[in-house]
């Protein structure tokens, strides 16, 4: 704990840790028309800010140096379509999943475990990064969000591109939902 989540009586810190566990309580003027929402980088401001709290989660999980969504600027298309996945649950976004698309790749054996093999030049959806609450994990949360990536570029979720490094949870999703090995980039 940070100094002054002792000043607060640790109201901050238990906030964090209730938010980790169960997910991130959306605003209540946002419309979700299903338990599953696309935010692109021209969304409205709420949804963008919405991907940007709940990135922090990963962000703070795993010390990363950055947030994997930064877009809070004006609405503006990218080259690349980055987007993230924001799925609900019990009123809380339990699930994220930050992707873009590139045609740089190489594949990934996970039955041997051998290091990147042949190149492809093919336009596919990457997986910037994945996170899910604490009590959802291991229940099929990241499986769900990798079908949505897939569904939603229009392609199979063996061809779906995951970045480097894959963590050890990432490799497991990865070999649930493409036992036969991954694209990575």
């Amino acid at each position: 704990m940070r100094l002054h989540d002792l000043v607060d009586g640790g109201n901050e810190h238990t906030a964090h840790h209730t938010e980790w566990t169960f997910g991130i309580r959306p605003p209540k003027n946002l419309d979700w028309h299903s338990d599953l929402a696309i935010v692109t980088t021209q969304s409205p401001i709420s949804w963008r800010r919405l991907a940007n709290r709940v990135a922090r989660m990963p962000q703070k999980e795993e010390h990363y140096d950055f947030n994997s969504w930064t877009h809070l600027g004006e609405p503006k298309a990218t080259s690349d379509n980055v987007r993230a996945y924001l799925l609900t649950a019990n009123g809380h976004v339990i699930g994220y999943l930050a992707a873009h698309d590139t045609s740089e790749h190489r594949s990934w054996d996970l039955i041997d475990g051998s290091r990147y093999g042949d190149e492809d030049d093919t336009l596919r959806p990457r997986i910037i990064l994945i996170w899910v609450a604490d009590i959802y994990r291991r229940q099929g949360v990241g499986a769900t969000l990798v079908q949505a990536l897939a569904d939603d570029f229009g392609c199979h979720v063996t061809d779906v591109s995951w970045s480097t490094p894959v963590s050890d949870a990432g490799q497991r999703l990865a070999r649930r939902v493409s036992p036969k090995g991954i694209w990575v980039s």
